[in-house]
Protein backbone atom coordinates (compact mmCIF):
# COMPACT_ATOMS: atom_id res chain seq x y z
CA UNK A 1 0.00 0.00 0.00
CA UNK A 2 1.46 3.46 -0.72
CA UNK A 3 2.69 5.87 2.08
CA UNK A 4 -0.13 8.36 1.46
CA UNK A 5 -2.92 5.36 2.57
CA UNK A 6 -1.02 4.28 5.89
CA UNK A 7 -3.03 6.35 7.72
CA UNK A 8 -6.25 5.10 6.21
CA UNK A 9 -5.19 0.89 7.04
CA UNK A 10 -4.58 2.22 10.14
CA UNK A 11 -8.02 4.06 10.99
CA UNK A 12 -9.41 0.99 9.23
CA UNK A 13 -7.64 -1.47 11.55
CA UNK A 14 -9.25 0.53 14.35
CA UNK A 15 -12.44 0.75 13.45
CA UNK A 16 -12.67 -2.75 12.76
CA UNK A 17 -11.74 -3.76 16.09
CA UNK A 18 -13.46 -0.93 17.74
CA UNK A 19 -16.85 -1.55 15.95
CA UNK A 20 -19.22 -3.49 17.41
CA UNK A 21 -22.68 -2.51 15.22
CA UNK A 22 -22.16 -4.15 11.72
CA UNK A 23 -23.93 -1.41 10.21
CA UNK A 24 -21.53 1.16 11.32
CA UNK A 25 -18.60 -1.28 10.40
CA UNK A 26 -19.79 -1.16 6.94
CA UNK A 27 -20.86 2.05 6.10
CA UNK A 28 -17.27 2.97 8.27
CA UNK A 29 -15.64 0.98 5.32
CA UNK A 30 -17.12 2.20 2.41
CA UNK A 31 -16.60 6.06 3.77
CA UNK A 32 -12.84 4.84 3.59
CA UNK A 33 -13.14 3.37 0.98
CA UNK A 34 -14.44 6.59 -0.79
CA UNK A 35 -11.79 8.57 0.56
CA UNK A 36 -9.25 6.41 -0.47
CA UNK A 37 -10.09 6.24 -4.08
CA UNK A 38 -10.87 10.30 -4.10
CA UNK A 39 -7.33 10.34 -2.52
CA UNK A 40 -6.25 8.20 -5.55
CA UNK A 41 -7.52 10.57 -7.95
CA UNK A 42 -5.88 13.31 -6.34
CA UNK A 43 -2.73 11.84 -6.32
CA UNK A 44 -2.86 11.72 -10.15
CA UNK A 45 -3.47 14.90 -11.11
CA UNK A 46 -0.24 16.53 -12.82
CA UNK A 47 1.74 18.90 -11.23
CA UNK A 48 1.15 22.06 -11.88
CA UNK A 49 4.42 23.78 -13.36
CA UNK A 50 5.78 27.62 -11.96
CA UNK A 51 4.99 30.05 -14.08
CA UNK A 52 8.46 31.34 -15.89
CA UNK A 53 9.53 34.51 -14.37
CA UNK A 54 12.46 36.40 -16.09
CA UNK A 55 14.70 39.25 -14.85
CA UNK A 56 12.05 41.87 -15.65
CA UNK A 57 8.93 40.80 -14.67
CA UNK A 58 10.35 39.81 -11.50
CA UNK A 59 11.84 43.39 -11.39
CA UNK A 60 8.32 45.10 -12.45
CA UNK A 61 6.68 42.95 -10.29
CA UNK A 62 8.76 44.21 -7.35
CA UNK A 63 8.39 47.80 -7.86
CA UNK A 64 4.69 47.62 -8.64
CA UNK A 65 3.64 45.99 -5.48
CA UNK A 66 6.48 44.01 -3.68
CA UNK A 67 5.59 40.69 -4.74
CA UNK A 68 1.91 41.51 -3.33
CA UNK A 69 -0.97 39.70 -5.21
CA UNK A 70 -3.59 41.21 -2.76
CA UNK A 71 -1.88 44.96 -2.99
CA UNK A 72 -4.18 47.44 -3.92
CA UNK A 73 -3.96 51.33 -4.87
CA UNK A 74 -7.76 52.64 -4.41
CA UNK A 75 -6.15 55.91 -5.44
CA UNK A 76 -5.84 54.51 -9.87
CA UNK A 77 -7.87 51.24 -8.77
CA UNK A 78 -4.37 49.15 -9.48
CA UNK A 79 -5.00 45.95 -8.35
CA UNK A 80 -2.67 42.92 -7.52
CA UNK A 81 1.00 41.78 -8.19
CA UNK A 82 1.22 43.66 -11.25
CA UNK A 83 -0.83 46.83 -10.07
CA UNK A 84 -3.35 46.49 -13.07
CA UNK A 85 -6.05 49.08 -13.67
CA UNK A 86 -9.20 48.40 -15.86
CA UNK A 87 -7.74 50.40 -18.79
CA UNK A 88 -4.98 47.80 -18.85
CA UNK A 89 -7.60 45.30 -18.79
CA UNK A 90 -9.45 46.54 -21.90
CA UNK A 91 -6.54 47.36 -23.61
CA UNK A 92 -5.06 43.15 -23.50
CA UNK A 93 -8.26 42.38 -24.70
CA UNK A 94 -8.77 44.83 -27.37
CA UNK A 95 -4.97 43.65 -28.30
CA UNK A 96 -6.26 39.79 -27.92
CA UNK A 97 -8.98 40.61 -29.99
CA UNK A 98 -11.35 38.77 -27.66
CA UNK A 99 -12.63 39.24 -23.49
CA UNK A 100 -10.65 37.16 -22.70
CA UNK A 101 -9.78 38.72 -19.20
CA UNK A 102 -11.81 40.41 -16.32
CA UNK A 103 -11.48 43.08 -13.74
CA UNK A 104 -10.91 39.73 -11.43
CA UNK A 105 -8.31 38.45 -13.16
CA UNK A 106 -6.13 41.52 -11.64
CA UNK A 107 -5.91 39.61 -8.36
CA UNK A 108 -4.53 36.59 -9.62
CA UNK A 109 -0.77 36.75 -9.95
CA UNK A 110 -0.47 34.15 -13.32
CA UNK A 111 -3.34 36.31 -15.46
CA UNK A 112 -1.62 39.55 -14.54
CA UNK A 113 1.64 37.74 -15.55
CA UNK A 114 -0.50 36.98 -18.54
CA UNK A 115 -1.93 40.35 -19.22
CA UNK A 116 2.19 41.48 -18.67
CA UNK A 117 3.46 39.29 -21.67
CA UNK A 118 0.60 40.39 -24.09
CA UNK A 119 1.39 43.91 -23.32
CA UNK A 120 5.16 42.83 -23.80
CA UNK A 121 4.48 40.97 -26.76
CA UNK A 122 2.53 43.75 -28.62
CA UNK A 123 5.32 46.42 -28.24
CA UNK A 124 7.34 46.77 -31.07
CA UNK A 125 11.04 46.85 -31.16
CA UNK A 126 11.25 45.88 -27.46
CA UNK A 127 13.93 46.11 -24.69
CA UNK A 128 13.45 46.04 -21.07
CA UNK A 129 13.57 49.56 -20.56
CA UNK A 130 10.83 50.13 -22.91
CA UNK A 131 8.73 47.56 -21.96
CA UNK A 132 8.90 48.74 -18.26
CA UNK A 133 7.97 52.45 -19.02
CA UNK A 134 5.39 51.34 -21.30
CA UNK A 135 3.66 49.22 -18.74
CA UNK A 136 3.87 52.24 -16.52
CA UNK A 137 2.69 55.07 -18.69
CA UNK A 138 1.16 53.35 -21.53
CA UNK A 139 2.01 52.50 -25.17
CA UNK A 140 3.91 55.98 -25.42
CA UNK A 141 5.16 55.37 -21.87
CA UNK A 142 8.96 54.95 -23.06
CA UNK A 143 8.55 58.42 -24.41
CA UNK A 144 7.31 60.22 -21.38
CA UNK A 145 9.61 62.02 -18.29
CA UNK A 146 7.42 60.88 -16.08
CA UNK A 147 8.61 56.83 -16.95
CA UNK A 148 12.01 57.85 -16.08
CA UNK A 149 11.83 57.42 -12.38
CA UNK A 150 9.85 54.26 -12.47
CA UNK A 151 13.02 52.36 -14.48
CA UNK A 152 15.29 53.92 -12.29
CA UNK A 153 13.55 52.22 -9.76
CA UNK A 154 12.92 48.76 -11.79
CA UNK A 155 16.75 48.64 -13.22
CA UNK A 156 17.17 49.23 -9.24
CA UNK A 157 15.87 45.57 -9.01
CA UNK A 158 18.05 44.02 -11.56
CA UNK A 159 20.74 44.88 -9.56
CA UNK A 160 19.58 43.14 -6.50
CA UNK A 161 19.29 39.55 -7.92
Amino acid sequence: MPDGHFFLKSLLNYVIKNMVNMKKLILSISLLAFISTQSMWYDKQPIEQPIPIDTLLNAVMAVESNFDSMAYNSKENAVGVLQIRPIMVREVNRLLGKDKYTLKDRWSKAKSIEMFNVIRSHTKNPTDEMIARNWNGGWNGHKKQSTIKYWVKVKKQFKKK
